[in-house]
């Protein structure tokens, strides 16, 4: 990743992401539609680490996501797992809106976001698809070809697409590590 290129600019984030820090995970996918889309948004608990002034997004993150949790103040209901996309003022009483789970999420931004609608099923199968590449490189570099077009066409595609190009070669991608998708050397081929 490039750590030349400036931060997207963020200009009122409409959307506030709640995931964990420093995985892509299934926060993933959310990311990758709003950077197809251009949409500015929040990354919680990315874009506020903890530091020695009290800041610290992933209490926000944890907070949603308490087993105790019956709600909150804008009688949303509990989040059973992150993400969760808060949208303030989208309640028709003025309240934050929260949606939690990667599918329903992006089933929420698809009618409300053209780009995203058109997009989605997309950036969800070439996130699988990178994953797996990380999770099984040698395995997959077999399958390739078996599937020469999804390597050939859709995969580089989809890096090339505008918005997600930037995204890609940005600081603001997390690095795959011990999230979902994880390198699993054992399971690979020899």
């Amino acid at each position: 990743m490039s750590t030349s290129e400036p931060k997207k600019r963020r200009t009122n984030p409409q959307y506030e992401l709640l995931y964990h820090p420093g995985i892509p995970g299934r926060g993933e996918h959310i990311r990758l539609a709003f950077e197809a889309a251009g949409v500015s948004y929040t990354d919680t608990a990315n874009e506020n680490p903890p530091n020695d002034k009290g800041s610290n997004g992933y209490k926000e993150v944890l907070a949603v996501c308490d087993a105790k949790s019956t709600g909150d103040k804008d009688g949303n209901p509990p989040v059973f797992a992150p993400p969760a996309l808060r949208i303030p003022g989208a309640k028709k009483d003025g309240g934050a809106l929260l949606i939690h789970q990667t599918p329903n999420i992006l089933l929420y931004l698809g009618p409300n976001i053209g780009r995203i609608k058109r997009s989605t099923r997309f950036l969800v199968w070439w996130q699988v698809v990178d994953g797996l590449n990380f999770a099984f490189p040698k395995e997959m570099e077999a399958r390739s070809k078996e599937f020469p077009l999804i390597y050939t066409k859709f995969y580089p595609g989809i890096k090339e697409e505008k918005g997600i190009k930037q995204y890609l070669a940005s600081d603001r991608r997390p690095k795959y590590s011990m999230g979902i998708f994880r390198h699993y050397p054992e399971l690979d081929r020899p």
